[in-house]
């Protein structure tokens, strides 16, 4: 029965204490094995207490971290259609497909096929890895995979409505696989949906593919241009990633990989990586993404500041007329803030002051050689107007808290935190992502305030 219901299929937990690890590691090394994937990267515990990739060897920058054949994967080419292992039914996804009015989208399409794969209607290899390599539904953080009640924890009515509104369109489409598993547990395509979103990678202009295996590399930021990340003291602020994805060509070799081809997906050491080194790639390339965006999609967000972040302002027509002067600013922060801003050492500060509409200057290309004199604030200046405008529509937004911002700290700090990501991964995401946002906003009203009051520091 194409319609079977799947909702008592057993998945294992793939909580990162040291059993299901083990577990895991095991699993993921037995099926890349009979995938014919070409690896010594292996399944640890990752700094973000998930599980991540993590070196076994000395790596050269250029080298080949792991070769997936493309035959491994469920690949959907906009110009090719659609390729899937042939042995298998994939009842699920064909019938959908065929009976679909309308071409359904890549990422649903994905996402019925590993409800198939979770089925047993596949094969082997796809229930195992959805079975044992996935994670289960209700550890999944994306907040498309919550009810109201947990995206309530948010505190953040856009990414909650924005989340409702992607639950309301999956039940449109396939209602009898939208029923909740259980109380506060999603659906099976919510969970195959936000493992495509999660999980699957571009891989052309108008091509994706969920690769297996490759699917396990964490995110870390994007390296600069000359592949240095911002310091402070000569420390870098953060990791950032040290692999990145591509597809091979197709060669003439036949060795029985079926209609791939001699072709492969390879992870590639993007600098020397030493053993025991996290192997990660960056999912949102350099110029980086929002926290909304990494939330919804991804289910984290980056701590301790996120440059690429924004405040959603609405900026009218006598906003845009009147832009908050740089200067000013400046002058108001110190120049030592303002500089750290500019370096991407304070990314809350230069983040808060990317979301302004500013006059001047762009913060991105200034430098110490640029940094302008002190200008006096004048009285019933029409940017002083706007600021305070802008003023008042931040502080609409913080008042969408409702937890202090030192108790949400609390709770992701030392053992207590640690021990939220084992025992509610989704709490802890919603913790991290308000924090996060409080800290913007907090930010953005403290240099509004000065702005529109014309302090110095």
């Amino acid at each position: 029965n194409d319609n079977m219901s799947v909702r008592n299929f057993h998945t294992v937990r793939c909580s990162a204490n040291n059993e299901n690890v083990a577990r895991t590691a095991q699993t993921f090394q037995d099926l890349a094995v009979q995938a014919k994937v070409q690896t010594n990267l292996r399944v640890c515990r990752s700094t973000h207490a998930s599980m991540g990739l993590v070196n076994s060897h000395q790596v050269a920058k250029g080298d080949v971290l792991m070769r997936v054949p493309t035959t491994a994967a469920f690949v959907l080419d906009y110009d090719s259609g659609l390729r899937l292992p042939a042995s298998a039914r994939w009842p699920r996804l064909r019938g959908s497909a065929a009976g679909s009015s309308e071409p359904l989208p890549w990422d649903i399409l994905q996402a019925l096929a590993l409800v198939d794969g979770l089925a047993g209607d596949g094969g082997e290899f796809w229930h195992r890895y959805c079975d044992e390599l996935l994670p289960t539904p209700e550890q999944l953080t994306l907040p498309m995979c919550w009810g109201e009640a947990r995206l309530a924890q948010l505190q953040h009515a856009d990414i909650a409505q924005a989340a409702a509104a992607q639950q309301a369109r999956l039940t449109a489409l396939f209602p009898e696989l939208m029923e909740p598993l259980a109380p506060d547990v999603p659906s099976w395509l919510q969970w195959a949906f936000a493992c495509v979103r999660s999980r699957a990678f571009r891989v052309g202009a108008d091509a994706f593919a969920f690769i297996p295996f490759l699917d396990f590399a964490n995110h870390a930021d994007g390296p600069t241009n000359d592949q240095r990340p911002p310091t402070v003291n000569g420390t870098p602020c953060r990791p950032t990633a040290n692999a990145d994805f591509c597809m091979t060509p197709t060669t003439s070799n036949d060795d029985e990989r079926g209609e791939g081809g001699g072709s492969f997906f390879e992870l590639v050491a993007l600098r020397d990586i030493t053993p025991g080194e996290e192997v990660t790639i960056c999912y949102s390339g350099p110029e980086g993404y929002t926290n909304q965006r990494y939330m919804a999609q991804y289910g984290f967000v980056p701590r301790g500041g996120n440059p690429a972040d924004r405040i959603r302002l609405e900026l009218d027509a006598e906003h845009q007329a009147a832009p908050l002067e740089l200067a000013r600013l400046q002058d108001l922060m110190g120049d030592a803030l303002f500089l750290a801003a500019l370096r991407g050492t304070d990314p809350y500060v230069f983040a808060a002051l990317k979301s302004m509409p500013l006059k001047d200057d762009d913060p991105r290309v200034m430098d110490a050689s640029s940094i302008h004199r002190p200008t006096a604030a004048r009285e019933n200046d029409a940017s002083v107007r706007t600021a305070m405008s802008l003023l008042h529509q931040v502080e609409a937004q913080i008042a969408e808290g409702t937890t202090p911002l030192e108790d949400d700290e609390v709770m992701l700090a030392g053992p207590a935190g640690e021990q939220l990501l084992f025992e509610d991964p989704r709490l802890a995401a919603a913790v991290a992502y308000r924090i996060e946002r409080k800290r913007l906003l907090g930010t953005a009203a403290a240099l509004l305030r000065a702005y529109a009051r014309g302090n110095a520091r």
